[in-house]
């Protein structure tokens, strides 16, 4: 009696195998195009090129024009742009293409398919979460029936897993702009106040780039520069003095609080503070401060 798997024999299992492979393709194929698409109304934009703003807004009326899902379409979009046209492989699936997205080196790794149990060279799912280090969806699940589910992963141990799936620069770049991109984890990183100061510092050094940048193309820039910096110098100054001016007789029609003064005073060396530290970079052209002194000026930074 022939060996049978399920309920056909094992030649039929292989002819339906061989034939599904065929449509697995064809879904690969389909898949890949509407990534393509998507990617076409908005390409991922690196940290680097700024913020992906309003990218959602445009995937998620394409995924409702089509009737699709938005997570899918989303994943679809940067599984395409992981995997530019001349690097996927029409012998794997989707799937395959999917599990090894994270890989920097998964263009190698995925023209390396290992044997199957009829000793064609074919990548399975199982295979490929088993090469870049995964336990694979189906193994998983197979799994979860007959033991117990382990305990869930601390949020440390997921930031470092992540850490692990994203060492590529370009890839971490892309995943920190996907999540920055939803509003309630913007505003959990803008509450760390670490972390809201190296996003501003991020910034500054940008800008500073991109100035250093316009200066060595247009000399000129450098003389405008000059003009605009006295004259904001000057405005800042004039500003101060005239809302001391403004304010204080007030203040002495209505005096401030034994706790409103303290507050005050504090921000008044502040201001003394910047004043003196002001001077000095007029009169030595020296930015060096103390410790003390940049404690004081940033204390009220981001």
């Amino acid at each position: 009696m022939a060996n049978k798997i399920g309920n056909v024999t094992q030649r039929r299992f292989d002819d339906l195998v061989d034939q599904t492979r065929d449509m697995v393709q064809t879904m690969t194929s389909l898949q890949f195009a509407v990534g393509d698409m998507a990617l076409e109304i908005q390409p991922i934009r690196h940290a680097h090129t700024g913020h992906d703003d309003g990218i959602y807004a445009a995937l998620r009326v394409f995924a409702d024009e089509i009737g699709e899902v938005f997570d899918t379409v989303r994943t679809w979009r940067y599984i395409a742009a992981a995997w530019p046209k001349d690097q996927r492989r029409a012998d794997a699936s989707y799937t395959v293409h999917r599990v090894m997205a994270y890989r920097p080196d998964r263009f190698t790794l995925i023209g390396q398919p290992p044997p199957d149990r009829r000793g064609r060279r074919h990548w399975t799912e199982a295979a490929a979460a088993k090469a870049i280090g995964r336990v694979s969806t189906a193994s998983a699940d197979a799994q979860s029936a007959d033991q117990v589910p382990a305990e869930p992963m601390s949020a440390t141990a997921q930031v470092r897993k992540i850490r692990e799936m994203a060492p590529d620069d370009a890839v971490a770049s892309a995943v920190a702009a996907e999540f920055l991109s939803r509003p309630n984890i913007a505003g959990r990183v803008m509450a760390d106040p670490n972390t809201r100061r190296q996003l501003y510092q991020a910034q500054r050094d940008h800008d500073q780039q991109v100035q250093q940048a316009a200066r060595e193309r247009t000399p000129a820039i450098k003389h405008v520069e000059h003009s605009i910096h006295f004259l904001d110098l000057m405005s800042a100054g004039h500003a101060f003095v005239t809302g001391i001016k403004r304010l204080m007789p007030q203040i002495q029609a209505d005096p401030l609080a034994r706790g409103e003064r303290e507050v005050i005073g504090h921000v008044l060396d502040q201001a003394q503070a910047a004043i003196d530290f002001c001077r000095s970079v007029i009169d030595t052209g020296d930015l060096t401060m103390d410790e003390q002194l940049a404690k004081l000026l940033n204390e009220e930074e981001p």
